[in-house]
């Protein structure tokens, strides 16, 4: 008995479908997804974020680790993020998924200098 249109058309449908899937398999990953991000970190020394200056890429996280004995914060000029750190901890990790230059302080030293900027590329 012969396959009625409707279903030879599944059939090819079926098979066309399995072998873009095992073609997408065997391509391996893509550009995007093998692309790694890194964590750097900034330290608060002696009323100072160290380095003052850092440059990332986008998709990389800072995390803030306060090294001296007085409760500091981590406070984008623009509010982005607001974190306190205590001493001797460290912030959460903060995404920069946009390019830009993004100045931040200190909100209890900031009249002391306490003042980084990061940069993404």
């Amino acid at each position: 008995m012969p396959h009625s249109p409707a279903r030879s058309l599944l059939r090819l449908l079926t098979t066309l479908l399995a072998a873009l899937s095992l073609g997408a398999l065997m391509a391996g990953p893509t550009a995007a997804q093998s692309k790694t991000f890194a964590a750097r970190t900034v330290s608060m020394v002696n009323f100072r974020f160290v380095p003052q200056t850092l440059t990332v890429n986008v998709g990389d996280t800072v995390t803030w680790i306060n090294n001296s004995g007085s409760t500091h914060t981590t406070t984008s000029d623009a509010l982005l993020w607001d974190l306190p750190v205590g001493p001797g901890q460290a912030s959460r990790a903060v995404p920069f998924n946009t390019p830009g230059t993004f100045p931040y302080h200190c909100t209890p030293h900031a009249g002391l200098g306490m003042t980084g900027t990061i940069t993404v590329q």
